[in-house]
């Protein structure tokens, strides 16, 4: 038993909920089809700035990120959705910097309903409830973390939960299907 765990690999996987005004990272390591949540914060920028600043801060976190932590080479990023013209493009220019950033590695784009519907299986919720509320709680009956702070706005609980997306769709970890 002891032989095995020593020799059991573990892989870092870093996913993201991007925007302009902040950006939603998680760092999750699996061993084992075990996933431990490693770290997930903002990366804001300064709305006082131009746009074009604005995207040198979101790049700058996301490499000093990926300089951080040896991750795999493939990254789940939530898909942007088309609703209003001003925020749509300030969401495809927040992906466009990602792309940039992350020139070297695969992103994975992740749907927002696939996170939804996952929360909604994880808190046993009904089929219409879909709050942002409901996808942090999720995370935390996850992790058995009751008290795991998250924003208010959901951009940390979304990067976490596209990141989970994925593992699960890649068979990765256990946790129903995604």
């Amino acid at each position: 038993m002891g032989r095995r765990s020593i020799l059991a690999k573990t892989t870092i996987h870093l996913g993201l909920d991007t925007s302009l005004t902040k950006s939603g990272f998680a760092i999750i390591s699996v061993t084992d089809r075990k996933p431990t949540l490693v770290d997930y914060g903002l990366i804001k920028s300064n709305a006082k700035l131009s746009d074009g600043e604005r995207l040198r801060q979101i790049h700058a976190g996301i490499t000093g990120i990926i300089s951080k932590y040896p991750i795999e080479r493939v990254i789940p990023r939530e898909a942007g959705i088309v609703r209003f013209n001003l925020p749509t493009k300030q969401i495809f220019k927040s992906h466009g910097v990602t792309e940039f950033a992350l020139a070297d590695y695969e992103i994975y784009d992740i749907n927002i309903q696939t996170v939804k519907a996952w929360a909604r299986r994880i808190t046993d919720s009904p089929g219409k409830r879909n709050d942002k509320a409901m996808i942090a709680e999720a995370v935390r009956i996850f992790f058995n973390r009751p008290d795991l702070p998250l924003n208010k706005d959901g951009d940390e609980a979304d990067a976490i939960t596209v990141t989970l997306a994925y593992l699960i769709r890649e068979n990765l970890i256990d946790g129903g299907i995604a």
